[in-house]
């Protein structure tokens, strides 16, 4: 059977949220060596400044990662910028010889690639692979199937699923507090070495500080509580910390919530109406046709979610 299209939006800005899960057996963690985590990091970054795009936040834990990443409109592109960003993509010397046999039809892909989402993932997943497998004397494949992707549509969608994934090594039980996470974007935003990150003023609407300031605050408010037996949240404690120093508010998202990873596209309830009818028109998405509720309606989905991930 033939896989179904990737859903992606390339006329506009657009915000994705990206994963992937590690093959093999569910209790091996690959990524938990702290070498690998700050490869896969530094691989997230190196592509970002390749691709027309931009890191908005990502948590790497031991089997898995997130990445919520910002993709310009696609444009044309002068050819010494082209040039550019081939030089950073194939570096060295048998980069140079490769890229001087291009012909305009291969420029012409390259500018077409460098707005595209799934070409980014290619990079960053084969990349990281033949690392991995290279430094730990592994072979096979690495990751489990194709990455997933969801289209967020508004930046209400965007600070949601932002404060979703800096949530991750919390809901998990690895640390108290998520800007400790050392594997996350935002431990480096707390310990100012956000170079590459992009700015919370998008979210936030504040200026630097406290601009981390609200958004931490923010985090806070939706890490608060557990909303069901077992699962970890911020402690009481660092809760009463955080609101002594201005943080104010505890919340209800320490939930796993599958339409984040398994959705087609997550926003308004008129964004994902609008999708709904393209889709069905192009006979790619016959299975609904209103808009999922989440949240209490707070934001909509594309596709339903099935229980907890």
């Amino acid at each position: 059977m033939a896989r179904t299209a990737r859903f992606k939006i390339e006329d506009q800005e657009t915000f994705y949220h990206l994963y992937a899960r590690t093959s093999g057996p569910l209790d091996q963690y690959p990524l938990q060596e702290q070498a690998a985590k700050r490869e896969l990091i530094r691989i997230l970054h190196k592509y970002a400044e390749v691709y027309y795009c931009e890191l908005a936040t990502y948590c790497v834990l031991g089997n898995h990662y997130h990445v919520v990443i910002k993709f310009e409109q696609r444009r044309p592109v002068e050819e010494g910028e082209l040039r550019d960003r081939a030089r950073k993509l194939y570096p060295g010397k048998a980069g140079a010889e490769m890229v001087a046999r291009w012909t305009e039809l291969q420029w012409k892909r390259l500018e077409r690639r460098l707005f595209d989402v799934s070409e980014y993932m290619r990079n960053v997943q084969s990349r990281f692979a033949v690392w991995y497998n290279r430094t730990y004397g592994r072979r096979g494949r690495f990751w489990a199937g194709r990455f997933k992707s969801t289209v967020l549509s508004d930046m209400e969608s965007v600070l949601e699923c932002m404060v979703y994934v800096d949530l991750n090594a919390v809901r998990a039980g690895l640390v108290e507090r998520p800007e400790d996470w050392e594997a996350g974007a935002l431990y480096q935003r707390e310990i100012g070495r956000d170079k590459g990150l992009m700015r919370l003023e998008a979210v936030t609407g504040s200026e630097g500080k406290e601009a981390l300031r609200e958004y931490k605050g923010y985090v806070y408010h939706r890490g608060g509580v557990a909303t069901r037996v077992g699962q970890k949240a911020i402690s009481e404690e660092v809760i009463r910390k955080e609101e002594a120093r201005g943080f104010r508010g505890r919340g209800i998202y320490m939930k796993r919530l599958r339409y984040f990873t398994d959705g087609v596209a997550i926003g308004t309830e008129v964004f994902i109406r609008q999708q709904i009818v393209k889709l069905r028109e192009k006979g790619q998405y016959m299975r609904r046709v209103n808009p999922i509720p989440q949240l209490e309606g707070f934001i909509f989905s594309l596709r339903e979610q099935r229980g907890q991930a």
